[in-house]
């Protein structure tokens, strides 16, 4: 039954494209058409790699030629990949469908055979498969970045994660979907993520590529600090980029040559953008974001795209993200912005892990139970010298993780035995509660491999910083307790009045979350925020460098255009 229905649908949509309503007294010559095109599929598929499990969910049904003409499918796919601006050029796919359309036309426009019917059918499920897989997957080459955070992870001797998770669709589910439903146009939707702004980011690439073709804007010579009411010969450069970009209005003067007030609002919103200290003196950290080029923020854009697309995609009412290069946290009811506020993450020898999963728990004033990576690489040198070191800062020696197990006099330890070798030390140092306690006064438990939490600190002059990685991995948050406010509108059985009076004491508490919250942490350098501005971040992990080192849509780094080279390119085997 359901085959029927697919040709129904297929052929419905090709007699409305061709030839008014269906004529059903010509049902017998439609019928042995796709009898015909069927087997001969389904003797040529074999020699069209990455095509024949899209037939076989097709049940080897012709999906855009008809016995007198293309279907409606035919020019839904090859208007839209023509139509598409943000297709690599490397993958040559516009480049395909013009092609594409004039031999389907010259196909049609005099007789032909099954066999050139079927050769036409099998190009454009061709382009059809290379085109939905630049949608869904992108171009990263998740294998060789495996690679690259092995190597790190070695080197830092901690774990470096970064988690994707696959679409759960595919190419051919999303065909069959569409023919079901007659509108090959649903699939393109369905493939493309709606988180993360998505669709607001692809359009920035579009601009951005039009810049480009227009020429981008010029680099600019070396120079000292730049001050407010200076004059300087590079300012009509700096003028001319800015306009490009979309921060100088374009009432304002091209040609003068003085930093006056509104340049200075202009470079303030071009600074904020490129998440750069707020002062309004262009310095050499300004310097070099305007020296970078647009083919390179093109080439941010694509990728960062591409880093959607493996997010985690299954929407939640309410959650939180959590973007680590632009040291921000942002929690959502919806599209709705709730909250957000300053994070300080991981050291670029630290990183935070990218990953998603699902806060559960709040530990109202809780123990810093200090990671043995920690006290080998920090704390041992000071252990050697004075065993009482750490005990006066509030840091107790236990002989094991629970606060209740037995108190081990640091005094009675060789601690020299420990250094330079890898001999386990079999006790464990805790932070009491407090005010000094290094994850401050409340904490927010989301269990996971890599040990990670969002958490209150002491030192808050951190996050007046604009460059905010300073963490052993853990996420401070600038604004625990309104972090706290908020989750207590989605969990009742929060007393947010009675744990603020608890936070005068050291009492611990753990509260668990009757509606847990889920939670993603993200690595986006190119992103749109909340008021519609495209924003670029510096890349503090160098995780732009090692993906674009293999990006397959790299201009210097042809990819053969067919579904299974563009899928052993950049899919990783067994996500």
């Amino acid at each position: 039954m359901k085959k029927y229905l697919l040709i129904f649908t297929i052929f419905l949509g090709a007699s409305l494209l061709n030839a008014g309503p269906l004529d059903f007294g010509q049902t017998s010559r439609e019928g042995a058409f796709v009898d015909q095109a069927t087997a001969a599929l389904q003797k040529r598929v074999k020699h069209y790699p990455g095509a024949d499990k899209l037939y076989r969910e097709l049940f080897y049904t012709p999906v855009w030629i008809g016995p007198k003409g293309p279907t409606g499918f035919a020019k839904t796919l090859l208007d839209r990949v023509e139509q598409d601006r943000t297709v690599p050029p490397v993958l040559g796919l516009r480049k395909d469908a013009r092609k594409l359309r004039r031999e389907l036309q010259d196909l049609y426009a005099r007789p032909s055979s099954l066999e050139q019917k079927i050769d036409m059918e099998l190009a454009l499920s061709r382009l059809y498969l290379n085109y939905m897989h630049y949608l869904l997957y992108g171009g990263i080459d998740w294998k060789a970045f495996d690679a690259k955070r092995a190597e790190l992870t070695k080197k830092y001797k901690i774990k470096v994660g970064w988690e994707y998770y696959r679409p759960k669709m595919t190419p051919a589910s999303l065909l069959v979907e569409a023919t079901m439903s007659g509108d090959l146009r649903s699939a393109f939707a369905k493939a493309e993520p709606k988180r993360f702004k998505y669709a607001k980011l692809k359009k920035a690439l579009e601009r951005y590529l039009e810049i480009a073709d227009r020429g981008g804007w010029k680099p600019l010579p070396a120079f000292k600090a730049i001050k407010p009411g200076q004059s300087h010969p590079a300012i009509p450069l700096i003028r001319q980029h800015l306009r490009i970009e979309g921060d100088l209005p374009a009432s304002a003067s091209l040609d003068s040559d003085i930093y006056d007030e509104t340049l200075q609002k202009a470079m303030r919103r071009y600074k904020l953008r490129h998440g750069l200290p707020g002062t309004p003196v262009i310095d050499a950290q300004t310097r070099r974001w305007l020296n970078t080029s647009v083919q390179y923020k093109i080439a941010m854009l694509r990728l960062n795209l591409d880093r959607i697309k493996w997010i985690w995609r299954q929407e939640a009412p309410v959650r939180i993200e959590l973007n680590i290069p632009a040291f921000r946290l942002y929690v959502y009811e919806g599209q709705h912005l709730v909250d957000t506020m300053r994070v300080v993450t991981g050291k670029p020898d630290h990183p935070t892990p990218v990953f998603h999963n699902t806060m559960k728990y709040i530990v109202v004033n809780p123990y810093w139970k200090i990671p043995e990576s920690i006290v080998r690489s920090e704390m041992l040198k000071h252990l050697v010298k004075d065993p009482y070191y750490y005990e006066r800062r509030g840091k107790v020696l236990h002989a094991g993780w629970d606060e209740d197990s037995p108190r081990i006099d640091p005094g009675t330890i060789n601690w020299s035995q420990y250094v330079g070798n890898n001999k386990t030390i079999p006790y464990r140092f805790m932070q009491v509660p407090g005010t000094r306690n290094a994850l401050g006064k409340i904490k927010f438990l989301f269990p996971n491999k890599y040990s990670v939490y969002i958490h209150d600190t002491p030192s808050k002059k951190l996050f007046f910083r604009s460059t905010r990685a300073f963490s052993h991995g853990c996420m401070r948050i600038q604004k625990p307790r309104e972090l706290l406010k908020v989750l207590a509108l989605y969990n009742s059985n929060i007393d947010v009045e009675g744990i603020m009076e608890q936070l005068g004491t050291r009492e611990k508490e753990t509260i668990s979350l009757l509606h847990e919250i889920p939670v993603d942490i993200v690595y986006l350098t190119a992103f749109v925020d909340d008021y519609g501005n495209l924003n670029f971040r510096k890349d503090i992990y160098h995780y732009d460098k090692y993906q674009m080192d293999h990006y397959a849509y790299n201009p210097k780094r042809k990819t053969p255009n067919t579904p299974a080279a563009q899928a052993k390119a950049s899919q990783p085997a067994g996500k």
